[in-house]
């Protein structure tokens, strides 16, 4: 492996990339009223995505870890978005789903949010971001 990979701070300049896009995500939801954050924001449209899925399923799904997932959909529970739906087969599973109110959530924030994504990638192609999701892929994999 080449020295300058090991030696260089693009790491550092990718953390930094992903902190400026959250505070950017973040503002502009304030800014449009949206009442929610950046986190509540993934795990809605997860949600959306997977209609009833488990704490479990939706960790995996977002990268976050369990507690940080609890957390996060008992505000989501608490603003009514969220509802929590015991297995009828398993006493120790419980599903998550949205909703009607966290669908809406979902429906209203989504044109903003496929807005804000295309800021990023303003002077960049569609080969530019098969490359940048290959190598991410990549890296991705490559760490246990």
């Amino acid at each position: 492996m080449p020295d300058t990979f090991v030696n260089n701070p693009t790491f550092y300049k990718l953390d930094a990339t992903l902190k400026r896009i959250r505070n950017y995500w973040q503002k502009t939801f304030d800014a449009n009223k949206k009442d929610i954050t950046v986190d509540q924001w993934l795990l809605i449209e997860n949600l959306y995505k997977h209609n009833k899925i488990t704490h479990n399923e939706l960790a995996k799904l977002t990268s976050k870890d369990i507690t940080t997932v609890s957390r996060i959909i008992e505000l989501l529970v608490k603003k009514e978005l969220v509802v929590r739906e015991g297995s009828p087969l398993d006493r120790r599973k419980v599903y998550l789903q949205l909703t009607p109110k966290g669908s809406e959530k979902y429906k209203d924030v989504r044109p903003l949010v496929l807005e804000m994504r295309k800021t990023g990638w303003v002077g960049l192609n569609e080969g530019d971001y098969q490359e940048l999701t290959r190598i991410l892929d990549v890296i991705y994999n490559n760490i246990p």
